[in-house]
């Protein structure tokens, strides 16, 4: 150990210290997915990678049904970032904000509910959608945020923190995420380590609570 070598780490501030690692992580896949998506990197590793990425983010893509009223579509609480979009079955192509009038005037592919031609503007909580009438309902597909882990515990006779299982709140990740990202944890606690560390370092939290 560089840091806290002596040092214990409270339920609390495990769980605080390992959520923010998970988020950090997320983020981490979603760039990358992003970059192999954008073209930048050979297509046959793209596609290997897209299928490594997306099967650890698996547990937080979820599809959800988008109440459109006036136009507008309210994004879910937990969104974190948009896969797909569809009307009626068809897609809605995403617009930016500086393109409404040049769509909305176009003479080759406006807005219509007749022809199921659909555009959004995507703001920080909703959907812009064209055309402004017409459209009650979207199917989206996106990436949640993860459920924050707890670290439940009970007291034992002598007041020591014992690590319960029915009162914690799991990671949702698979089992090499999870090493991923205790890993990064530590780090971001000034703590070097080896793989063999791992063992150790959980018997010690389920005995202590620290």
């Amino acid at each position: 150990m560089k840091k806290n070598q002596a040092g214990g780490l409270k339920s609390t501030a495990f769980e605080l210290q390992w959520n923010d690692a998970q988020g950090s992580y997320q983020d981490d896949l979603l760039g990358r997915w992003q970059l192999r998506n954008s073209g930048k990197t050979g297509l046959n590793t793209g596609l290997i990678e897209d299928e490594t990425i997306l099967q650890k983010l698996s547990p937080f893509i979820k599809p959800y049904s988008v109440t459109v009223t006036n136009g507008n579509g309210d994004k879910p609480d937990d969104f974190v970032f948009r896969l797909a979009m569809r009307i009626n079955g068809k897609d809605v192509y995403k617009i930016n904000y500086n393109q409404i009038a040049s769509v909305n005037d176009s003479v080759i592919d406006p807005p219509s509910t007749t022809t199921d031609t659909y555009y959004f503007v995507e703001y920080e909580n909703y959907y812009y959608y064209l055309p402004r009438t017409g459209i009650s309902a979207a199917d989206l597909d996106y990436v949640c945020m993860p459920t924050d882990i707890k670290w439940g515990y009970t007291f034992a006779a002598n007041g020591m923190q014992v690590y319960s299982s029915g009162s914690s709140i799991q990671p949702q990740w698979d089992s090499s995420s999870c090493r991923e990202i205790t890993k990064r944890m530590l780090t971001n606690l000034g703590v070097s380590f080896k793989d063999a560390d791992f063992m150790s370092f959980g018997k010690s939290v389920q005995l202590t609570g620290e």
